[in-house]
């Protein structure tokens, strides 16, 4: 009898820049190593019934990527899945999962919007957090807001207002303490056409703000007024920065 489970994992450190292609083997071969009793797919090519809701840029880290597993036999999960986490590379780590009961609607159905932080480093922090504050108002304000996004097949329009939800600016200390940085938090929607996060940026910084330094997807979800409800565990995921860099 089949068993199938959603997982909530990272993509942190030097495993930002695995393309999505890589991934999927990265994990067939985790699979593998951790010798769990996956399900294959049919036909000539079987592959393992891994699957991925949305592919993350390359160079963006994340605490919020999601996949679901369709095992063969019954697995014990607590055991089972951390050993594949285990098995996964340094940066690639499982947090959470859940099991998928018959009749539950698709993962990506779950996913309807994305929480995403950008930070940039100690320099002028809190003019940068003033300028981002007014621009944030500024777009929030607004019922439209198109940006160009520059593509090798051609430029595209986009009106990037209908998919923010939310924003938040704040500064906060370095991890070391050694001075204080900038982070910029939204909740976007995940429906098309799907905004990322340069698209935001060009919406709000055009060429006086520079790129962040990281940019992370923290989680995937349900929005939840300003915030979001995390979508295997239903835990609020908070769009105030301020917290983020207090706490960091």
């Amino acid at each position: 009898m089949s068993e199938r489970y959603r997982v909530r994992w990272t993509k942190e450190g030097r495993t930002r820049f695995v393309s999505a292609r890589d991934q999927s083997s990265i994990w067939e071969r985790a699979i593998r190593r951790a010798d769990l009793p996956i399900a294959y797919s049919e036909g000539f090519t079987p592959h393992a019934r891994v699957s991925f809701p949305d592919a993350l840029p390359v160079g963006v880290a994340s605490t919020g990527e999601y996949a679901e597993l369709t095992f063969a036999a019954p697995i014990r999960a607590d055991d089972d899945l951390a050993r594949l986490s285990d098995a996964l590379p340094e940066g690639m780590d499982i947090l959470t999962y859940a099991a998928v009961p018959a009749g539950a609607p698709k993962l990506a159905s779950l996913l309807r919007a994305t929480l995403w932080e950008l930070v940039w480093p100690p320099v002028d922090a809190t003019a940068l957090a003033t300028l981002l504050g007014q621009r944030c108002d500024s777009l929030l304000a607004s019922t439209t807001h198109e940006v160009v996004r520059h593509r090798h097949d051609g430029d595209r329009v986009l009106d990037v207002r209908p998919a923010v939800l939310s924003l938040a600016v704040a500064t906060g200390p370095t991890p070391d303490g050694a001075g204080a940085r900038t982070t910029l938090r939204a909740v976007l929607r995940n429906d098309a056409p799907i905004i990322r996060p340069n698209d935001l940026l060009a919406a709000l910084g055009g060429d006086d703000v520079a790129p962040a330094e990281l940019v992370r997807r923290v989680a995937q979800g349900v929005p939840q007024g300003d915030d979001l409800a995390e979508a295997l565990t239903g835990s609020v995921e908070t769009v105030r920065a301020d917290i983020v860099a207090e706490a960091a």
